[in-house]
């Protein structure tokens, strides 16, 4: 019961006492009053009323991905022609038929790849068993891809016979470059200029084939230059 209903139920039954009573009662609520003015208001902000804490994006400028302009540099370049022939080390040929390491077909299944020399312990990678081969027990290719977000990093190591290194670069003569990395050569497809999701490879001749053993080539396929670069490294580094 509230103060005020207590000092209505004492003026009804002690009518003699009403204005004592009646005196009681307004210091009573003027009490009560300035009780409530004194104290704080602790009753609890209903959720609709409460500012929500600013989210990290809510502020964050959009990355503007102009599409339209990146389809235009896409079709410009395949109506550019696809470089055929030898830089350096290197032949580009027509896709899919660069021969590599001679074997014939089928492959079988890459058993043990801990136990070759093309072996690498990369972080983040995993050994991609469709993209890897082997030659009558011999392992002639490690494909693995390379968890980094982006959902295209690949790399890999295999042997090869015979020079210059066939290579099925789809570019045009601009967008090949030859380099050196880790001292060693090798050759770049550059991204299309302005293209949103193109890839870049590199591939490096590691090792140089003699009579005697194959060479060995090391490639990284991601989406930049800068890191096919640094990956190569990696792979190259740890296997020395």
């Amino acid at each position: 019961m509230t103060k005020r209903v207590v000092v209505g139920m004492l003026l009804a039954v002690v009518g003699g006492l009403a204005m004592l009573v009646a005196g009681m009662a307004l210091f009573l609520v003027g009490c009560d009053v300035e009780k409530e003015a004194e104290e704080p208001d602790v009753t609890p902000t209903p959720a609709a009323e409460a500012s929500p804490t600013p989210q990290a994006t809510s502020t964050a400028t959009p990355v503007n991905l102009d599409w339209e302009k990146a389809e235009r540099a896409m079709e410009a370049d395949r109506a550019k022609p696809r470089f055929r022939g030898e830089l350096g080390d290197f032949v580009v040929v027509e896709p899919n038929t660069g021969s590599g390491y001679p074997c014939p077909e089928p492959y079988g299944p890459v058993v043990n790849p801990e136990q070759s020399e093309l072996y690498f312990d990369l972080l983040g990678a995993m050994i991609d068993e469709v993209g890897s081969g082997s030659c009558q027990g011999v392992i002639f290719s490690i494909t693995a891809g390379v968890a980094d977000g982006t959902g295209g990093t690949f790399v890999g190591r295999g042997y090869f016979v015979g020079l210059p290194l066939e290579e099925s670069f789809d570019a045009p003569a601009e967008r090949l470059k030859l380099m050196t990395v880790a001292d060693k050569p090798a050759l770049a497809m550059l991204p299309i200029p302005d293209c949103i999701a193109c890839l870049s490879e590199v591939v490096v001749i590691e090792r140089f084939p003699t009579e005697a053993t194959p060479g060995v080539t090391t490639w990284a396929h991601t989406d930049s230059l800068d890191k096919a670069i640094a990956l190569v490294e990696q792979i190259i580094a740890a296997g020395q």
